[in-house]
């Protein structure tokens, strides 16, 4: 083909990593995404600040939340930055928005060519659950948002031009609560309703900071297991809704004959709790929240492939890596790191680090295997090791772990040689439950937690965080 490729990107609200059937959870049915993993690259990139506001805004500017001027509701994106839609504009792309914008401003004044039905600035009347009205031309339209977003996403690509490449933003607003969909979704899961969390807890171990923000009082305290379930169930069957009505846009495209020549993204904003860690909403650090699904499907991209578990990157590396897909030139405005070669499987990650930010409660950093999550108001910091433990339920600096320096882990099981039983009379100083031993010593646990406190610092000065740790 002469011309780029179209540029066909998807955009959920809440969505975690986990929720994809194909890439690892049996309890949800997503055939659409399924497929359209089959077919493309997975990674899990990393947003600064969990909120959508902020998230929305890193993958538009190709800056972190801090670096960007939106670090929060209502705060608006620096003026000077070169937006997503800007820079395809210039290049000589038809811009299309539908859905949920949520940043400052409105999106025809951000390079887009067209908008529909933009949440909140075009709503005719305040919305019940997600049954939203628009004035369609003369006529007022109301529908639930998720089929009235990919109805019209579908309808522009049914007439999307043929002459120049285009690009579609179509933003979401599922599955976000309130957690309510169509019938025969609403009921999928009434009968086979999914299981907690591995790392669910009645009530989060301490005052992380926010723990009575909104998202949070959805659920009672503490919470209780049935309620947690029925939460998750309705999560899923918003999740299987959209796959859908996602679906019926990427059939759209098959039919015009686009498919190979359209590069198509799913990701989200954020990720949600909705029950791990005794937490129900997104704002926190845990790997679940602060992490998204991306999926990069089309031409050039390698079928069936995950980096998800290799590659370090974030929600501002996106604009980069966009730009090197499509051989467009980075604008200067930008500041992330393009993981294109992972993409193209050239490579395993971009970068050796990554840290995030959530208000003045929390700050995160991690390398290619530990993780800290660091309290400012409370000088409190939690160690994790995400290879042996990637549901984050064993902090290695919990301080009854660190009190009998002696403890001795057994040797690990072989063929030739089990797990030796307990010994009834343990000698002092040895321990005979690996599950409940950190495989590192109190001294390099120590020295772990030095070393990525020292790289979150260089991260808070190089994007000049208010919030000294």
């Amino acid at each position: 083909m002469s011309r780029r490729p179209n540029v066909l990107l998807f955009i959920m609200d809440d969505q975690t990593p986990d929720t994809i059937r194909a890439l690892g959870n049996p309890h949800i049915h997503t055939p659409r995404l399924d497929a359209l993993a089959e077919r493309g690259v997975f990674l899990r990139p990393y947003t600064t600040v969990p909120v959508c506001t902020p998230g929305r805004a890193e993958l538009l500017t190709g800056r972190t939340a801090l670096r960007n001027g939106c670090d929060w509701f209502g705060r608006p994106i620096d003026g000077s930055l070169t937006l997503l839609p800007q820079l395809l504009a210039g290049a000589g792309y038809h811009c299309c928005h539908v859905g949920k914008w949520h940043n400052d401003g409105h999106p025809r004044d951000r390079g887009y060519h067209e908008t529909h039905f933009v949440f909140p600035g075009d709503l005719a009347a305040p919305y019940s659950g997600q049954m939203f009205s628009y004035h369609d031309g003369d006529e007022l339209v109301t529908g639930h948002s998720t089929e009235l977003i990919c109805e019209r996403a579908a309808e522009f690509v049914d007439r999307a031009p043929l002459d120049q490449p285009w690009f579609c933003y179509v933003a979401l607003h599922s599955p976000h609560d309130p957690r309510i969909c169509p019938e025969p979704w609403m009921s999928m899961y009434d009968h086979m309703l999914p299981p907690l969390p591995e790392n669910f807890l009645p009530e989060h171990p301490f005052d992380n900071g926010d723990m009575m923000i909104r998202d949070e009082r959805l659920a009672g305290f503490p919470r209780r297991q049935q309620e947690v379930i029925r939460h998750r169930a309705d999560y899923y069957a918003m999740i299987s809704h959209h796959d859908y009505w996602i679906g019926k846009v990427l059939a759209t495209l098959k039919r015009r004959g686009f498919e190979d020549d359209t590069l198509v993204v799913f990701t989200s904003d954020h990720g949600l709790a909705c029950g791990c860690h005794g937490l129900m909403g997104k704002e926190n650090l845990y790997e679940h929240s602060a992490r998204v699904p991306l999926l990069l499907a089309g031409p050039g991209i390698p079928h069936g492939e995950r980096h998800d578990l290799t590659c370090l990157c974030g929600h501002y590396d996106f604009i980069p890596t966009l730009c090197n897909l499509l051989e467009l030139p980075v604008p200067e405005t930008a500041e992330g790191v393009s993981y294109h070669e992972v993409v193209l499987g050239q490579r395993d990650t971009v970068r050796g680090t990554i840290c995030a930010a959530y208000r003045q409660c929390m700050r995160m950093a991690r390398d290619e295997r530990y993780k800290i999550i660091h309290y400012p108001h409370l000088g409190r910091t939690q160690l994790f090791d995400l290879l042996d433990d990637p549901q984050e339920t064993n902090d290695l600096l919990a301080s009854w772990r660190r009190d009998a320096e002696g403890r001795v882990c057994p040797p690990p099981a072989t063929p030739d040689r089990p797990v030796p039983p307990p010994d009834p009379e343990p000698k002092q100083g040895a321990f005979n439950n690996p599950l409940y031993t950190p495989p590192i010593s109190r001294a390099e646990a120590d020295a772990i937690v030095a070393r990525l406190l020292g790289t979150l610092r260089e991260w808070q000065e190089k994007n000049q965080d208010p919030i000294r740790c």
